[in-house]
């Protein structure tokens, strides 16, 4: 099996599935068109275990080609989401007519 690096590239990805069998994918705009496999062992420890990720989250990793079989993430590291979130909404209860 030969292995390519990527000249230790680091890029940016996006979690697309997560199986309980402790693998999964990621879909990168770095790799258009491609899956990119992840085995639970490719996370770094100063990052998140991996009951704790999750689709939709993103992560940084080095991609290696592996001729015959594709794209592989290792030394993947989860990228905290740094986008703002909005409170939940309050209710602001207006009172009816009949309340006044």
């Amino acid at each position: 099996m030969t292995e390519q690096k990527d000249e230790q590239r680091r890029v940016v990805g996006k979690i697309i599935k997560v199986s309980a069998s402790g693998w999964g994918f990621i879909s990168s705009r770095e790799i258009e068109f491609t899956r990119i496999f992840f085995h639970w062992t490719a996370l770094r420890q100063d990052t998140l275990t991996f009951k704790e990720v999750k689709i939709g989250m993103k992560c940084e990793f080095i991609p290696l080609q592996i001729e015959g079989r594709g794209w592989r993430a290792v030394q993947m590291r989860m990228i905290q989401d740094t986008t703002p979130r909005i409170p939940e909404e309050t209710t602001n209860e207006t009172p009816t007519v009949s309340e006044l």
